[in-house]
């Protein structure tokens, strides 16, 4: 439920409480200043029917007791009727003025002493009809109650949805933000606090560009130092080793150098913000790419099936294939229990690297191409390396499989038929 939506109804529920209680105050003051009224003059004609039976003046009569909806009765001490006008069935006996309803009528009625015969005088007023008042008083209290909130609710959303409306622009720009490259929000609206909210945000989002600017400075610099004497040492030692190729310290250390210059430049592109650049593409055929990283890992195991022409940056698919490669060294140890198989599956041409590792936690597999993350190996930068190029080439890469006797990554990459028929948005061939 949005925002919006639950302070509309909050609004709405508020003023239906308020219309609510207001109606029934109205409705309730009125009946009771009604009744009272009617129960005063009640008072005041029983009153004068009393004293003039108890004191007789000469030209004072009852009147109002022959008037139509008024009966009066003079009950002895007994409780029989002993004179009635108006109706002779017996009223009740009552302390204060009560209404009562008798068939379709209601009737307010009420008593006072008849001392003469020690009994009493009730009197009767027919007030039906302004039971009936009440009643649609009532009604329309009701009826114009339900419009009255019918009509707060949409005001209540209009409203609602008026005032929160640059929070909600502004949380769609926040949804849209990069967070590779996190730009601005831009607030119009009055000084208020969204508007504070936006600034605060807008600080945020300044200081997180320059932590990224900042970190990005520093790797492009380690990099750098670190490149420059890596690519001296893997030349010296890639000499030394072709000079006695049996020496298996002078290989194991070309190696690790070779590993170390490798990450050094994955390091580089990201610092540089490599990844992103748009491509260079040409028809390139995988297989020819796995050889070359066959070439560079001797002991490689490799299957190769038919032709696999993509369309790509050939250096950088070589960058996909030797990240992945690498990956799998790094975890089962050695070259020898590491395989690369090429495939198809539909319109995908697949590169499946299997090593001989003791497999990953599903927790790792999941998180295996986040920059940063290593599982323990490396410096997490190959795989997240290798994912981002991958998509540029319109593919995929996933962990497909993995268990204690290794795990499988595995790159998917549109065929050249497929991919020249792929269109962007605005219906251009894509590259």
């Amino acid at each position: 439920m949005t925002l919006r939506l639950r302070f509309g109804l909050w609004a709405a529920a508020f003023t239906a409480a308020v219309v609510l209680v207001f109606g029934a105050a109205i409705d309730v003051g009125y009946r009771r200043q009604l009744f009272g009224q009617l129960a005063a003059l009640l008072r005041e004609d029983l009153t004068r029917v009393a004293v003039l039976v108890d004191e007789p003046m000469l030209g004072a009569s009852f009147a109002s007791s022959g008037e139509v909806g008024v009966i009066l009765q003079f009950v002895d001490a007994q409780g029989r009727v002993a004179l009635a006008w108006g109706d002779e069935e017996p009223l009740p006996a009552v302390a204060e003025p009560t209404r009562l309803q008798v068939g379709e009528k209601h009737l307010l009625v009420a008593q006072a002493p008849w001392a003469a015969a020690g009994g009493t005088i009730r009197m009767a007023h027919d007030v039906t009809a302004a039971v009936r008042s009440a009643r649609d008083l009532g009604r329309l209290l009701r009826v114009a109650g339900g419009a009255v909130i019918v009509v707060a609710a949409f005001c209540a959303w209009a409203l609602a949805r008026r005032s929160l409306r640059p929070l909600a622009e502004l949380a769609e720009q926040t949804r849209r933000l990069d967070p590779a490259k996190p730009g601005r929000v831009d607030y119009r609206g009055p000084r208020d606090e969204v508007h504070d909210l936006a600034s605060g945000l807008n600080q945020a989002l300044g200081a997180i560009r320059q932590r990224h600017e900042d970190e990005r400075a520093f790797l492009l610099e380690v990099a750098h130092e670190l490149a420059a004497p890596l690519t001296l040492v893997h030349y010296h030692l890639d000499g030394l080793r072709r000079h006695d190729p049996e020496d298996a310290r002078l290989r194991a250390a070309s190696d690790a150098a070779r590993e170390l210059l490798r990450t050094s430049q994955d390091l580089l592109l990201v610092a540089r913000g490599d990844l992103s650049r748009s491509l260079e593409p040409s028809l390139v055929d995988l297989r020819d790419v796995v050889r070359r990283i066959a070439d560079e890992y001797p002991g490689l195991r490799v299957t190769l099936g038919e032709a696999a022409q993509v369309v790509g940056d050939p250096e950088r698919l070589m960058q996909v294939v030797r990240n992945l490669v690498r990956n799998a060294v790094q975890a089962g140890g050695a070259v020898e229990g590491v395989e690369v198989a090429l495939g198809r599956d539909g319109d995908d041409h697949v590169v499946r690297v299997r090593d001989g590792g003791p497999g990953m936690t599903p927790q790792a597999a999941e998180r295996a191409f986040e920059r940063g993350y290593s599982g323990g190996r490396g410096a997490g930068v190959g795989l997240a390396v290798a994912r981002s190029v991958t998509k540029l080439h319109g593919g995929s890469v996933r962990v497909a499989e993995t268990s204690p006797s290794g795990t499988v990554m595995e790159v998917r990459l549109p065929d050249v038929a497929e991919r020249m028929h792929v269109t962007d948005a605005t219906g251009a061939p894509a590259s």
